[in-house]
């Protein structure tokens, strides 16, 4: 995965067009806009399931871990408003000797600014707590703030865009643009929005079960980029100079 020189780098690209209609003479000019934006927001997603054929002892395994896994949260500075259950049954089945045996799981949902020391410290305590029978999913959004602070500046550079490519027309015609006659926005945002788009990276079960104290790269691990990107439409109304 590359690394991140820098967080935003705006690029631009514009497509543009002269039109005339019955209500007079108009440029019509598009400008785009578009950037790279690392995600600030991350998120756990920790189960841990135990199976018994007792189901008390089941729920009573479980509990066990996820207390254990709670303190490791709060001992790597998260605080309950972090840390949500989102999941939590128990279920029956048969086993393979056709016994009944019982299953308790519970999913706690982690949330936190990004940030590469806290997801270091979480992954080498779980192993110094030897923490087991856990599965855990790592995802990576962009937070709504960030993602309206970068639009709004995709859409001025959007707009200065399609004005200079305006102004370009109208002197090859030897023309002046009166006024602004209409705007048009659009972006991939009305159908998709990067805030919904994630980087996920899946943890082994078995992870829990390495030796102790490894030697991990989490302090230099990069997430995927997100791209933004706004389009803007400009109807410029032009007169003879």
């Amino acid at each position: 995965m590359k690394k991140i020189i820098a967080i935003l780098v705006f690029s631009i690209c514009s497509f543009s067009t002269f039109s005339q209609t019955n209500s007079g003479n108009e440029i019509m000019a598009q400008g785009s806009s578009k950037t790279k934006v690392k995600p600030d927001l991350a998120y756990l997603r920790v189960t841990i399931e135990k199976e018994n054929q007792v189901e008390r002892n089941a729920i009573k395994e479980l509990n066990e871990e996820i207390d254990k896994l709670q303190k490791v949260l709060f001992k790597i500075g998260f605080t309950e408003k972090n840390i949500k259950i989102s999941d939590y049954k128990v279920s029956s089945n048969q086993n393979d000797d056709n016994k009944k045996e019982y299953s308790a799981t519970n999913t706690l949902s982690i949330n936190f600014p990004l940030n590469n020391k806290v997801i270091e410290a979480f992954y080498q305590e779980i192993q110094i707590e030897n923490i087991k029978d856990l599965d855990i999913g790592f995802e990576t959004k962009i937070s709504a703030e960030l993602e309206k602070k970068i639009r709004q500046k995709l859409v001025q550079i959007a707009i200065a865009d399609a004005k200079s490519y305006a102004e370009n027309v109208a002197n090859t015609l030897n023309v002046t643009i009166n006024n602004v006659k209409q705007v048009s926005k659009f972006s991939p945002r009305d159908y998709f929005t990067a805030s919904d788009d994630v980087s996920e990276m899946k943890f082994d079960k078995t992870m829990a079960a390495s030796a102790p104290n490894p030697k991990t790269s989490f302090d230099k691990f990069e997430v995927e980029e997100i791209e933004l990107e706004e389009t803007i439409t400009i109807v410029y109304e032009i007169v003879k100079k």
